[in-house]
């Protein structure tokens, strides 16, 4: 129990799971993952702005099936799931194994298509800051190096489609 919730990450063995694997990320730059972030989301376009010099923006872009962005800060981080598997305070993991796509299949059995393997190209991704954290399930991730005005731009469609 953790926080008086039960930790859905001990029913690996009822799931017949292994346990995750979380391991960190080595990015082309060195960021601080500290206080300056946002999050840009489109229906499947995720960007996490992590730094701007000049008018060019450094993003990680996922395309997206699932996120969550918020707590736990870093000061209560130790009551995430995956913290007792190697999830750090800060910086950006990548999750093997991860029971939150394994739910996400499950879920989706319902569905008269369904295939388990169309889960199998999913990658769960963490990054953690002080004050927030970001959870994506996402196809493909990239780090970007995009212009304040392609960046604007894409805010800007999103906008219009809501005319």
């Amino acid at each position: 129990m953790l926080g008086g919730k039960t930790d859905p990450y001990n029913t690996l063995a009822v799931l017949n799971m292994n346990p995750p694997v979380v391991r960190e990320v080595t990015l082309k730059k060195e960021y601080s993952f500290q206080y300056e972030n946002f999050v840009l989301s489109s229906q499947h376009e995720l960007y996490l702005v992590l730094a701007k010099d000049g008018s060019s923006v450094s993003a990680p872009k996922f395309r997206f099936s699932i996120f969550k962005y918020g707590s736990p800060n870093d000061e209560a981080r130790g009551s995430h799931p995956l913290a007792k598997f190697g999830l750090g305070l800060y910086g950006l993991y990548q999750v093997d194994n991860s029971p939150w796509i394994h739910e996400l299949m499950v879920a989706n059995r319902i569905h008269p298509r369904h295939q388990d393997s169309m889960f199998a190209d999913r990658k769960h991704f963490v990054a953690c800051f002080q004050d927030v954290m970001l959870e994506v399930v996402c196809r493909e991730f990239e780090e970007i190096e995009i212009e304040e005005s392609a960046l604007l731009a894409v805010l800007h469609a999103e906008l219009l489609c809501l005319e």
